[in-house]
C-alpha cells in the first residue's frame, strides 16, 4: 500500500486499540493489541507519518532509532538486590528501568497525557546481544522487568533485507504476533504531503514532470544509487535556506541528496531554469493583479515544462502568504485565551510577570518538541507567534505600570493591532489567490489544465482549505464548486471588541 493508504489503517488501528467500553476498559485488552510493524524502503516517511497519527489524536509520541542502543540502555543496567524467599534473605539480581521505557514515563508526566505511541525504527536491524531483549519487547511488552504502560500502542518500522544488509528475517512466531503493514513509495501521495508541508516548488514540478525520479533504490558500480522521500524532503530545506541566504546552489549540493548521478544532473538542470522562470514571470505582479500582456504571451507561447513550473512557483506563492495569515491567525486565537484567562491577574502590578511566565511555558513547549522531533513545522511557528505576542503584550503592561495606565487594556490593545494585522495579511492572501486565478483564465482558459494543477496543488494545503472555509475565495471556490465547506470561522476582529 501507499504511505496514505498506511497512515489511515495505523490511524485507525490505534483508534480502536485506545477505544474503550462504557466500564472505562480498553476494548481490545492491552496484551492483544499487537505492535504494528511497517515495512517498506528507506526514506518514504515511515517515522512522519507515526508522528502526523499521534499528533491528530493528540497523545504522545516518543521515538527511538533502535539500532542506536546496546543491550544495557535497552534493557537496563543490572544489580544486586535483597529479597527474602521462605524466610531466608537471598541476593537477586535486577535491571535498572530501560532508557526506553523511562522516556515513554517522561513523556506521560510532561504532558499530563497518558496515553501515546512508542515508536522504534530500524528494529529489523538490532545486534546480535540484543536482539532477544527486542523480540521479547514485542511479544510481552517489557523491557526486563519493566513493562510498557497501558494506553501505549508500539509501531515498529524496518527495511527489508534487499535495502538493508543489516536486516533480519522474523521468525513466524514473531510475525504472528504483529500487525504487519508493507509500504511501497507513489509519487502522488508524496506530492499532496509536499503541497501541504512547504516542500521547495522546483522539486515539486520536477516531479510532476519526471515521476519516474521520484525514487530510486539500486546498486551501483561505485556504491548504491539512492533517491528517496526523504532525500527529496532535506533537499528542498537546504534549498530554501541556501536561498534565503543567497548561497550558490551547484551541482555538488545536489548530488549531496540525489545519490543517482542522472537524476542529481537532470534536476540540477531544471532548478536552473526555475530560477530563471522566478525571474522571467515577476511573480509578485501576478500575485497583485499587476500582470501585463507581455507575462501572458510568455505564458501562452511556453512548453508544458515551462508551464507547470510557473504554477509551482505561483503556488509556493500563494503558500507562503496563506501560511503567514492562517498561523498568525491560530496564534492569536491562543493568546485571546491566554488574555482571558490571565484578566485577573493582569489588572495587578504582576500583569507583565504573568505574561512573561505564560510565554516562558509555551517557549518551553516549542523546545521539548524540537527534540522530540515530533511536532510538525506549522505548530511550531504557531508557538513562535504566540510567545512573541505574549512578550510584546508583557512590553506593553510594563510600559504602563511606569505611566500608570491600565495594564491589562495595554495588553488588549497589543492583541488588537495583532488582530488588524492579521486581517490584513489574510485579506491580501485571499485576493492573491483571486488574482493567480484570474491571470490563469485570462492566459489559458477557465477550464485550463494550468487552472486544474493549481485547483488540485491548493487543495492539498490543509491551512489553504481551512482559510477558504472560515474567511471565503470567490476564485478558488468558483473553479473547485465540488467542495463542501464548513461555515465561516471565527472572526478574530469581533474577539477583540469582545475582549473587555
Amino acid at each position: 500500500m501507499n504511505i496514505e493508504q498506511a497512515t489511515e489503517q495505523i490511524r485507525s488501528a490505534i483508534t480502536a486499540y485506545l477505544s474503550k467500553d462504557e466500564h472505562g476498559l480498553y476494548r481490545i485488552p492491552f496484551h492483544m493489541q499487537r505492535p504494528i510493524i511497517m515495512f517498506g524502503p528507506p526514506g518514504v516517511g515511515k517515522t512522519a507519518i507515526v508522528s502526523q497519527v499521534a499528533q491528530e489524536l493528540d497523545i504522545n509520541f516518543v521515538s527511538y532509532s533502535i539500532t542506536h542502543h546496546t543491550r544495557q540502555s535497552a534493557l537496563g543496567l543490572p544489580f544486586i538486590s535483597s529479597e527474602e524467599f521462605d524466610g531466608e534473605n537471598c541476593r537477586v539480581s535486577q535491571y535498572t528501568m530501560s532508557e526506553i521505557i523511562a522516556a515513554v514515563h517522561q513523556a506521560r508526566r510532561t504532558s499530563g497525557v497518558d496515553e501515546g505511541i512508542l515508536f522504534l525504527d530500524e528494529v529489523n536491524c538490532v545486534s546480535e546481544t540484543l536482539a532477544p531483549a527486542m523480540l521479547q519487547f514485542l511479544q510481552y511488552k517489557t523491557f526486563g522487568m519493566h513493562r510498557l504502560p497501558e494506553g501505549w500502542i508500539i509501531v515498529t518500522a524496518g527495511n527489508p533485507p534487499e535495502y538493508n544488509r543489516a536486516a533480519r528475517e522474523f521468525d513466524p512466531a514473531t510475525l504472528d504476533r504483529l500487525k504487519r503493514i508493507d509500504i511501497e513509495p507513489d509519487v502522488t501521495v508524496w506530492q499532496d504531503y509536499a503541497a501541504a508541508h512547504g516542500v521547495h516548488p522546483a522539486i515539486t514540478t520536477f516531479l510532476d514532470a519526471k515521476p519516474g525520479s521520484f525514487y530510486k533504490v539500486r546498486a551501483g558500480a561505485k556504491g548504491a544509487k539512492l533517491v528517496t522521500a526523504r532525500g527529496w524532503e532535506d533537499l528542498s530545506r537546504m534549498l530554501q535556506a541556501y536561498e534565503a541566504e543567497s548561497l550558490i546552489v551547484n551541482a555538488e549540493l545536489i548530488r549531496q541528496y540525489l545519490q543517482d548521478e542522472d537524476t542529481a544532473h537532470e534536476f540540477f538542470a531544471y532548478y536552473e531554469l526555475f530560477r530563471a522562470y522566478r525571474d522571467d514571470y515577476r511573480i509578485p505582479d501576478i500575485l497583485s493583479g499587476a500582470f501585463d500582456d507581455t507575462i501572458r504571451d510568455r505564458a501562452r507561447a511556453a512548453r508544458f515544462d515551462e508551464r507547470i513550473a510557473l504554477v509551482g512557483l505561483l503556488t509556493d506563492a500563494l503558500s507562503t502568504q496563506v501560511h503567514g495569515a492562517m498561523e498568525l491567525e491560530s496564534a492569536l486565537r491562543l493568546v485571546r485565551a491566554d488574555l482571558m484567562e490571565l484578566k485577573g491577574t493582569l489588572v495587578g502590578d504582576e500583569a507583565a510577570l504573568a505574561l512573561r511566565k505564560r510565554a516562558s511555558s509555551v517557549r518551553g513547549e516549542c523546545e521539548t518538541g524540537n527534540r522530540a522531533k515530533s511536532e510538525p513545522g506549522d505548530r511550531r511557528v504557531v508557538k513562535a507567534l504566540r510567545v512573541s505576542v505574549l512578550n510584546m503584550a508583557a512590553d506593553a503592561a510594563d510600559e504602563a505600570m511606569r505611566t500608570g495606565s491600565a495594564r491589562f487594556d495595554a495588553a488588549k490593545e497589543v492583541f488588537n493591532s495583532q488582530v488588524k494585522r492579521c486581517d490584513s495579511l489574510l485579506q491580501r492572501a485571499i485576493s492573491s489567490v483571486n488574482s493567480v486565478f484570474s491571470f490563469l483564465d485570462t492566459t489559458f482558459g477557465e477550464d485550463s489544465q494550468e487552472s486544474l494543477m493549481m485547483v488540485a496543488k491548493l487543495s492539498a494545503d490543509p491551512l489553504l482549505v481551512r482559510m477558504v472555509s472560515e474567511h471565503g475565495c470567490e476564485g478558488y471556490l468558483r473553479h473547485n464548486k465540488s467542495l463542501l465547506f464548513t461555515e465561516r470561522g471565527l472572526n478574530l476582529l469581533k474577539q477583540a471588541d469582545n475582549l473587555a
